[in-house]
């Protein structure tokens, strides 16, 4: 298709035959007012084709526009979607760690006294079971 101004005006011209080869019988004014009745006929046909170009050119820029709009808000979503999955992820991590770390140190709570408590019933078992012992010697010697 040829979008050059002389290409258009080949193609779309409008002249008429009847314009073109004119009957000089026909008089000046029939010639005048033909004439300038196909002159207006071909501004009213560019302007309105003037119109519709600028209508069809407006709706796909304005179309196109929206896509792109639509396209960038899908994009920034989908990385919205990523970063709370991925958030999400680290926060799990952090927690499931945080729990066997404080597990971790209450057993070893627990073990501490427990070991903590044998010890000293231990301590206290081989202190009376000496001083028993003790007692039972100096009864003995007395006697």
């Amino acid at each position: 298709m040829d979008e050059s101004i002389s290409g258009q005006i080949a193609a779309g011209s409008n002249v008429s035959d009847h314009a073109q080869l004119s009957n000089p019988r026909e008089g000046l004014i029939y010639t005048w007012v033909d004439g300038s009745l196909g002159v207006a006929d071909e501004v009213v046909r560019a302007g309105f084709g003037m119109l519709d170009d600028v209508r069809v050119e407006t709706q796909e820029r304005l179309g196109a526009t929206l896509d792109l709009i639509e396209g960038i808000q899908r994009s920034v979503l989908r990385v919205a979607r990523k970063a709370l999955v991925r958030t999400d992820a680290i926060s799990a991590r952090a927690l499931t760690s945080g729990q066997h770390g404080w597990y971790a140190l209450l057993g070893t709570l627990r073990r501490t006294s427990q070991g903590a408590t044998a010890l000293a019933s231990e301590t206290a078992v081989s202190i009376v079971g000496e001083r028993k012992a003790t007692q039972q010697l100096i009864i003995q010697q007395s006697s």
